[in-house]
């Protein structure tokens, strides 16, 4: 049986999608203040205020050194950003993984 066929019948995600699942969760937690890091350090909030996407957009920095650019706010930007509304602006934790799970990642 292959890996894809065992996490069908198991109803499990792929190992790529579960890591990103708690690089996304890990983003809500530093950008809603949940957790140890303050979001003023470690994210540069977007100032573009407009009628598309979320408010709590990041920016991607610019650079030509590669280890900055497998960085975790360089490698999760593009997908937070694209996420829907209802998912980002969650009330807590938990409501933001169930309604991260509705979402294909795939």
């Amino acid at each position: 049986m292959q890996y894809s066929e065992r996490l069908a019948s198991l109803g499990l995600d792929s190992l790529q999608v579960r890591r990103l699942k708690c690089d996304l969760t890990m983003c809500y937690k530093i950008i809603h203040s949940s957790a140890i890091i303050h979001s003023q350090d470690f994210v540069i909030h977007s100032d573009y205020l407009g009628t598309r996407g979320h408010k709590y957009k990041v920016f991607k920095r610019y650079s030509s050194v590669n280890a900055y650019k497998n960085s975790f706010i360089n490698r999760i930007c593009d997908i937070w950003n694209t996420l829907p509304d209802i998912v980002v602006e969650a009330t807590n934790v938990n409501t933001f993984k169930s309604r991260l799970d509705s979402i294909d990642l795939r």
